[in-house]
Order: structure tokens, then C-alpha cells, then sequence
């Protein structure tokens, strides 16, 4: 998605958590002139554990609770 962004000249709706450790400096999150809320969130088995992979997707996402544009 970020390579095309940069190829198009585009841009993208998303979260507005940019990695700079993953994808460079050259990329910004830019608010969105609206009212509306993103959620991010997750699906589960209600009655499976949660995989290692997915308690440290959570993990991470904590980290950026207090980050959001909004």
C-alpha cells in the first residue's frame, strides 16, 4: 500500500499508526476532516486462546492508545 502511495502520489485511509522503524520517514498521518471514528479491534473463537501472536498484536496496539489523532 505505501509503495503505491509513493508511486501514485495517493494516499490511503488507515489508523494513523505509521512504524517508522518499518516504513521510513516518508510518510505522515494527516487527519481526516470528519466526525467519524475508526475502530480497530480483532476476531476471536469464543471459545479458543488467544495465539502469542495475537496477545502481542494487542500488546502493541495498547502501546498506541493514547497516540490517535482524534
Amino acid at each position: 500500500m505505501l509503495n503505491l502511495m509513493v508511486g501514485l502520489n495517493g494516499f490511503t485511509l488507515c489508523s494513523g499508526i505509521i512504524c517508522e522503524d518499518l516504513n521510513g520517514k516518508d510518510y505522515c498521518a494527516v487527519k481526516l476532516k470528519s466526525d467519524e471514528r475508526m475502530t480497530i479491534g480483532y476476531i476471536s473463537r469464543k471459545e479458543a486462546p488467544l495465539s502469542a501472536i495475537g496477545q502481542k498484536y494487542l500488546e502493541e496496539i495498547a502501546k498506541y492508545k493514547d497516540k490517535s489523532l482524534g
